[in-house]
């Protein structure tokens, strides 16, 4: 089995930014999204735009261009007041010859990024090329560069759970996400640990090489080594899929 411990990852996800994740959106399948009742909300195909579709009456615009589109709800003025849109209505995006149901909620929220996720079809090409000629170890120290930032690309499958893992009794495990990245092998699992001890305890990426994570483990990185108690932190482990 190869174990690689990425220190470098580490040192990677300990000075990078904060960055909030985008939503992903896939093909022919309504979906409930909230957008910014008062922001300009951003939508990114993974090729050309080709029309955005919705009711007028619903105090919703939009316009396109190349891979973009953009929406903004209308606010009115009330004279003494500004009333913002409440109302859902069904927003429909052709992106890249492909039809995206988005049920939306207007919510006074900060702008909103939604990305639509490639037909099924294209998903293994998007993958490949983007690891093309790329290590195996560097591989996944993008693959959790990726993770930490929450900026995938639109041709990974991503699902969350709530799942948790025993291995430690000074810990609490729980399974937050699990990226998918077809055609390339790759699955990275997002956990969350949190101290139970009394005492400030160290987290070694060790403790996660465990059958009950997988027997296909690649590379582990642990944000933050030290906890205090009921401080928590995010360990990301990546294995090969077709090994399991």
């Amino acid at each position: 089995m190869v174990k690689i411990f990425l220190a470098a990852a580490v040192l990677i996800l300990t000075s990078a930014g904060d960055c909030l994740a985008s939503e992903v959106i896939q093909a022919e399948i309504p979906t409930a999204v909230e957008l910014s009742n008062r922001d300009i909300n951003r939508i990114v195909c993974p090729g050309p735009m080709n029309d955005l579709i919705f009711s007028q009456e619903k105090a919703m615009t939009g316009h396109f261009s190349g891979n973009n589109g953009f929406i903004k709800f209308k606010i009115e003025d009330s004279g003494t007041d500004y009333v913002y849109a409440e109302t859902q209505s069904e927003l429909f995006v052709v992106c890249n010859n492909a039809v995206y149901t988005l049920l939306v909620t207007p919510a006074d929220i900060p702008s909103v990024t939604l990305r639509l996720a490639s037909p099924s079809g294209d998903t293994f090409k998007e993958n490949i090329d983007h690891y093309q000629k790329m290590p195996l170890e560097k591989q996944a120290l993008l693959l959790i560069r990726e993770a930490y930032h929450g900026a995938y690309p639109a041709s990974y499958r991503i699902s969350e759970s709530t799942r948790k893992v025993s291995l430690s009794p000074d810990l609490e495990i729980q399974l937050l996400q699990v990226v998918d990245v077809d055609g390339v092998g790759l699955r990275l699992r997002k956990y969350q640990a949190t101290s139970r001890s009394g005492v400030s305890i160290d987290l070694s990426e060790h403790l996660f090489l465990s059958s009950s994570i997988s027997n296909s483990i690649l590379a582990v990185a642990v944000d933050n080594h030290t906890l205090e108690p009921n401080q928590s932190t995010m360990v990301f482990i990546v294995d090969q899929k077709e090994r399991e």
